[in-house]
């Protein structure tokens, strides 16, 4: 069955690019046979940019969700040949799931998993139980590592979706926007033959990638994917040294 891993949170910066990557590298690490198309609707589709350069010859995925949604229906024509990971654009969610109902992509033959991206934002609840109650979809609520609270969450009926963390291992914006500029996927950034990064840095890396795949494709969010790109194989996680500077 075809499937569509939506990536949304309507609220910037919230942790839903981190969350993109950590999802597509973890699917790809747990087969290393084959990697899902990342279809990225914010401006420049820059995940996009990384991790699949050639969709961008032939589609217009910054187009979708603004101003005319219909754009996505290219969304229909991706997913017959690829599993997607689609990153939802900042205060987009109104029109998706206009574009949801007109559309009728819930009526297909498609599994839908919606993770919903969270920093503990009161506001992030309201558009959080949106989602909950527009769709039969698999919902996962992911928890930014550095959320402040988690109390009101409790408000909501619990059975409904399913939970997980967002690492916070990279935390550090110099570095997150060093790794950012390279690029780079991560797994080829984690590669122990890189000495092109910092050894700290790189280690940061791999362990994210290692609680990314422990925490984003366990038994409970099963998936399947299918080939599409070949990514690096699994990495070994070296062990500490003295920490270099980051380059800038």
């Amino acid at each position: 069955m075809a499937t569509i891993h939506w990536i949304g949170g309507n609220l910037p910066q919230v942790g839903k690019s981190w969350a993109t990557r950590a999802l597509t590298e973890s699917l790809c690490l747990k087969d290393d046979r084959a990697a899902p198309l990342v279809v990225d609707t914010s401006p420049n589709s820059i995940l996009t940019r990384v991790y699949n350069p050639d969709l961008l010859k032939s589609t217009t995925p910054d187009r979708y969700f603004h101003g005319d949604g219909l754009f996505a229906d290219e969304i229909f024509d991706l997913v017959e040949h690829h599993t997607l990971v689609v990153k939802l654009v900042s205060h987009s969610q109104a029109s998706f799931l206009e574009w949801l109902r007109i559309s009728g992509i819930l009526n297909e033959d498609i599994r839908h998993h919606f993770w919903f991206i969270s920093n503990g934002h009161r506001a992030g609840i309201q558009y959080f139980q949106e989602i909950c109650e527009y769709a039969p979809w698999q919902i996962v609520w992911v928890r930014n590592h550095h959320a402040p609270v988690w109390d009101k969450v409790a408000e909501i009926e619990t059975d409904l979706f399913q939970t997980c963390d967002l690492s916070g291992i990279i935390s550090n914006p110099a570095e997150i926007q060093f790794i950012e500029d390279t690029g780079s996927i991560l797994s080829e950034l984690a590669d122990p033959q890189n000495d092109l990064l910092p050894i700290l840095t790189r280690i940061r890396i791999q362990r994210f990638l290692k609680h990314s795949c422990q925490n984003f494709t366990t038994d409970e969010v099963e998936t399947k994917i299918a080939p599409h790109k070949l990514l690096p194989p699994p990495i070994a996680i070296e062990e500490d040294e003295e920490e270099e500077d980051i380059r800038n």
